[in-house]
């Protein structure tokens, strides 16, 4: 209702305000001011009048056939009727956990949530899930509202990760450490590290995180390098100070890898 419901006692109140100012709004010789029972249209405009005066915080005039009127009491009579737009609410305004989201979106938020903790999403775990799950993702690539969603490859799977979540590189380290092949990492970290820097790679960079390998592990992982055909450009130099560091042949020269692991070494001792 447009006022709600009245307050008890609230109606004494108006009439006291009424009969106070009673004096002052009558007035014999007005016609509008007589109630006429042949005539309600007087009425009705009395009642407008009251209920106006009321609005605007005035006391309402004397009317009716007792000389008062009560608004609420009118108010009352009313037929109550539910507003349809509610004025806390928008109704051009859709929440987004109402909109409904395509087979392929919903993926693709799964994938965001677990780049947004640090992991990748495995492609054959994923589809074991589900039999439409391999269409379920050809749409994920089709959408342009999932081009944030990026696949790094393994040599056991295939690995999704969001870029707005996961830098390409650490996903790359990710899938890296998840296939759990230490000599493969080992072998493409030093690559990497040559190219992007240049630097070579110390062996204890793959005791830290996200690795955590430990020196049995590194050392057993060294063996694999030397002995097959697929990483025989990994070379290694100990420096001065009997710190083992790896370089790749093709992509650094020996007496760059030498100079840059003693520069290394020389200002760690410095520190």
């Amino acid at each position: 209702m447009l006022f709600g419901r009245r307050k008890p006692g609230f109606a004494k109140e108006v009439d006291k305000n009424i009969d106070a100012v009673e004096d002052t709004f009558s007035d014999a010789n007005d016609p509008a001011m007589h109630h006429d029972d042949d005539n309600p249209k007087f009425e009705k405009a009395e009642i407008i009048a009251a209920a106006d005066a009321v609005m605007n915080g005035e006391t309402a005039p004397a009317t009716a056939a007792d000389g008062k009127v009560d608004i609420f009491d009118y108010m009352d009579s009313l037929p109550e009727v539910n507003d349809p737009y509610p004025a806390s609410e928008d109704p051009m305004v859709v929440p987004d956990s109402e909109i409904e989201r395509k087979p392929g979106e919903v993926v693709a938020e799964f994938i965001r949530e677990r780049s947004a903790n640090g992991m990748l999403t495995a492609r054959k775990p994923l589809e074991a899930e589900d039999e439409e799950m391999p269409a379920m993702l050809e749409e994920m690539f089709s959408l342009e509202s999932c081009a944030d969603v990026k696949t790094v490859k393994g040599t056991k799977d295939d690995y999704f990760y969001s870029d707005e979540h996961m830098a390409n590189n650490y996903a790359m380290i990710a899938m890296l450490v998840e296939e759990k092949d230490i000599a493969r990492t080992m072998a493409h970290m030093t690559r990497f590290n040559a190219k992007t820097y240049p630097a070579p790679t110390p062996l204890y960079y793959f005791m830290k995180t996200p690795y955590s390998y430990t020196m049995p592990q590194i050392q057993a992982a060294l063996h694999k390098i030397r002995t097959s055909e697929d990483t025989q450009d990994i070379k290694s130099y100990t420096t001065h100070n009997n710190v083992e560091y790896l370089y790749p042949e093709g992509i650094m020269s020996f007496k760059y890898a030498r100079a840059l692991a003693e520069d290394a070494e020389t200002d760690e001792a410095g520190n």
